[in-house]
């Protein structure tokens, strides 16, 4: 299976997830209604799966987009921002973890509150990751005509540019 193909669907869960995951852990810490918390729990330890995937299939679509001209820092930076994301994503599945561990003890409060700043960073670090996807996509046709190595393709790409320049 090529994970490189896969990418932009991947990491639009892995961005979906983390969002309203994050969202519901911080509503849960009003603890109601009673369902936000596990659910922000599911949805949470599912982004951090989705990270790891959005991660490896990153790495795996990032040669052929480091070979457009002038790509390479705009690949490594959008790397970067998702290993970070990817990463904070980890840790956010370590607390929730525990915070499973301690759901019927006074410290689950804390454990959610904690989860839910690290939830919060998370979404930070995957608009930065996403920001920076956008960049590769639409300011170096990252992706677009060379995901399919179809020299059509890529001839399609240089004659939008070219259609571009005439503007």
């Amino acid at each position: 299976m090529n994970l490189a193909a896969l990418h932009p669907q991947v990491v639009h869960f892995a961005v979906a997830l983390t969002i309203v995951g994050a969202l519901f852990r911080v509503v849960s810490l009003l603890r109601r209604p009673a369902w936000v918390s596990p659910a922000a729990t599911t949805l949470l330890l599912m982004a951090a799966l989705a990270g790891f995937v959005s991660a490896q299939s990153g790495t795996a679509a990032h040669g052929p987009v480091e070979r457009v001209p002038g790509a390479r820092p705009a690949v490594q930076e959008h790397e970067e921002w998702g290993e970070r994301a990817r990463n904070i994503l980890f840790l956010v599945a370590v607390i929730e973890i525990v915070g499973l561990a301690l759901r019927h003890t006074p410290k689950a409060a804390v454990v959610n509150g904690v989860a839910a700043v690290a939830s919060v960073i998370a979404v930070g670090a995957m608009y930065e990751a996403g920001e920076h996807g956008g960049k590769l996509v639409y300011s170096y046709a990252g992706g677009i005509g060379i995901r399919s190595g179809d020299p059509k393709d890529v001839e399609r790409v240089l004659l939008a540019q070219i259609g571009r320049a005439h503007v």
